[in-house]
């Protein structure tokens, strides 16, 4: 499998010079299997995304959401491929979710927001429940789990039967003041050959004022990922007040501490081959 990074900020898009590194744009990761793609969220880097993918249409995508927030669908009404005929779209989600889904990126198209209606897109668009079980999507099995955040937030688990992708943004865990949603996402993450985790502060950060935001922290992830057995760990949802030199100097810092683990902090446009360790 091939996972590459087209938004890892958290919270709001912050383009500019200072955030040219890692990147600005808002949660999106896209999954290749062969001829099978999934995209996890629909932030503003779908975007771009959508620029390279009319170029391979008409197609079939899965798309999963791991919750409406708007940082996690804002970039949907630009998003090219939507408006091209012929293209296939299926929105998997948990049943809890799908109606909401379906609901908030309707809404967030409607003319008093956006000048383009849902209804007005070319291609086809398939809500469709996530059965508890999974499912099976060409050569991929998914799987969700509950996440720890403000109005419910799932991650997934994508196998192709040899290599495992597990993505958990907005998911709040820590070993003392989160015990079940840590030991949950454990559960969900064991032997994964590649977490995708939410790390949005550092410790001090996430003590200081941000417990009961939804978000983890560096040091929490890095515990939850080394529990697991994981083999290769990108720590995602940058804080969008974390500039390219707070970010490089704390990748630096955890990568010279936790050397027993492949880790490394998500940037907009990298690709990774989950086989390569």
């Amino acid at each position: 499998m091939r996972v590459k990074f087209w938004g890892v900020r958290g919270s709001i898009p912050t383009p500019g010079r200072l955030t040219e590194k890692y990147g600005g744009n808002t949660a999106c990761v896209e999954i290749r299997e062969k001829k099978n793609r999934v995209i996890l969220d629909g932030g503003t880097g779908i975007r771009e995304l959508g620029l390279t993918l009319v170029k391979e249409m008409p197609s079939e995508t899965a798309l999963l959401f791991s919750h409406t927030h708007w940082d996690h669908i804002q970039g949907l009404p630009f998003f090219q491929p939507f408006f091209t005929k012929g293209c296939t779209f299926r929105v998997f989600a948990p049943s809890i979710l799908k109606t909401r889904v379906e609901a908030i990126l309707t809404q967030q198209m409607e003319q008093n927001v956006f000048p383009v209606p849902f209804a007005a897109l070319s291609s086809k668009i398939l809500f469709e429940s996530l059965p508890e079980e999974g499912l099976q999507y060409g050569d991929l099995h998914i799987s969700f789990f509950e996440l720890n955040h403000p109005g419910k937030a799932f991650g997934y688990r994508i196998s192709n039967g040899e290599e495992t992708v597990v993505y958990a943004t907005d998911n709040e865990i820590h070993r003392a003041k989160h015990k079940k949603a840590f030991k949950r996402t454990i559960k969900a993450v064991r032997g994964a050959d590649f977490f995708i985790a939410d790390a949005q502060y550092s410790s001090e950060e996430y003590l200081r004022n941000r417990v009961g935001w939804g978000h983890s922290t560096y040091e929490e992830a890095m515990a939850a990922a080394r529990e697991a057995g994981v083999k290769k760990l990108a720590l995602f949802h940058h804080d969008p007040m974390s500039d390219d030199i707070t970010l490089g100097k704390r990748e630096r810092s955890l990568r010279k501490k936790y050397r027993d683990i492949s880790l490394f902090f998500a940037r907009d446009g990298m690709a990774v081959d989950v086989a390569s360790h």
